[in-house]
């Protein structure tokens, strides 16, 4: 899988747990205020996709962008996938402890509704 494929695979979950939660289980708020101020202004959706977007394309043009300086800059072009590797990987695994963490919230919602 490439890295922006894993990228915007673990972001697209995260904006889903995220819109599930913020538009079905009491209590629940977007932690981020500027995220939280962009939702209030363009509703949760539409707020989630842009935002969303606009991670994805920041991390992948910063990303490339190394992997290129690197290559251009060294003989051995190793390096660029390690950059890479760092450059998508780790938001990647950020963004699936959000969704798994997101998770967690929206079964602690349920169950909470279900024993009122």
């Amino acid at each position: 899988m490439s890295g922006i494929a894993l990228l915007t695979a673990t972001k697209a979950v995260d904006a889903a747990t995220t819109a599930v939660g913020l538009v079905y289980v009491p209590g629940i708020y977007e932690a981020n205020t500027m995220v939280a101020l962009l939702l209030h202004r363009m509703g949760v959706t539409t707020g989630l996709l842009v935002t969303s977007f606009a991670v994805i394309a920041v991390i992948a043009l910063v990303t490339e962008v190394a992997s290129i300086t690197v290559c251009a800059r060294r003989a051995d072009a190793h390096l660029a996938s390690v950059v890479r590797l760092v450059g998508y990987g780790v938001p990647s695994a950020l963004f699936a402890a959000v969704s798994m963490y997101n998770v967690t919230k929206l079964v602690a919602g349920i169950e909470a509704a279900t024993l009122f």
